[in-house]
């Protein structure tokens, strides 16, 4: 019964924002499943793919990393306050666009969220072991988008790691996938990640993830990256002009 009243409530979201991609995969649940974004060209591509088409009135730009930035917003739930309609939602499943979610994958979640009722939010580690703050630094700074204010990032965590509160050796997690349990025990988490990601003008959110998550850990369930065995993260197609972006 618990799992009914959940699922009855339930909320999945992805997003794309700006010009750069132009293939949406498919929805894995018709009926609760939403899109945004801010490019209207691409609501024929959604609404046949099965998803709800829902427009963010954002600037279109080709800035990549604009873009990035713009998908924080639905990403860190901060559509919520500007799209009242979705705030009864008790359960709130967000992935990336680029990943391929599939109806049998939610159905995976369905039971791990009913397994973990006294949890706030499930999230995946990364593939890779990644256990240091600072290897994620690296990692990001291999992209352009993501290397071009990386010293105001880095500068950051100096100041941040100086306080005592912080650990930079930490176990990096995905925020590709995030599935929301009680998301109000986390909105303060939410609120200092996205708002970051704005100030320092960077889109690799999960630096921060791995700062501000630390003082929530008995909140957050953290599971392997391959425990859901029906996703498949595949970039959707992007203009060969625009792919040296990307790299």
């Amino acid at each position: 019964m618990l799992l009914y009243i959940y699922m009855n409530n339930l909320l999945i979201v992805s997003c794309i924002f700006g010009k750069h991609f132009t293939y949406v995969h498919q929805s894995p649940d018709n009926e609760n499943s939403y899109f945004f974004t801010n490019n209207n060209e691409l609501k024929d591509e959604i609404t046949n793919k099965g998803w709800n088409y829902v427009y963010v009135n954002k600037v279109l730009s080709n800035d990549s990393i604009i873009s990035a930035l713009q998908s924080k917003y639905i990403k860190f739930l901060q559509f919520l306050d500007d799209f009242p309609q979705f705030q009864t939602a008790k359960t709130i499943i967000y992935f990336d666009h680029s990943q391929n979610v599939s109806s049998q994958a939610i159905d995976e979640m369905k039971l791990l969220i009913n397994k973990n009722l006294d949890k706030s939010l499930i999230i995946r580690q990364e593939r890779k072991n990644g256990n240091n703050i600072y290897h994620e630094v690296e990692e990001a700074s291999k992209q352009q988008r993501y290397a071009k204010n990386m010293n105001i990032t880095k500068q950051f965590i100096k100041n941040i790691l100086l306080t005592k509160e912080y650990n930079e050796n930490v176990r990096i997690c995905a925020t590709g996938l995030l599935i929301f349990i009680n998301r109000e025990n986390i909105k303060e988490l939410l609120n200092n990640v996205y708002e970051k990601c704005i100030e320092h003008q960077q889109p690799q959110c999960q630096i921060y993830w791995s700062i501000f998550s630390q003082k929530y850990r008995n909140k957050i369930k953290e599971i392997k990256w391959t425990h859901f065995k029906n996703i498949k993260r595949k970039d959707p197609i992007i203009s060969r002009q625009r792919a040296e972006r990307f790299t």
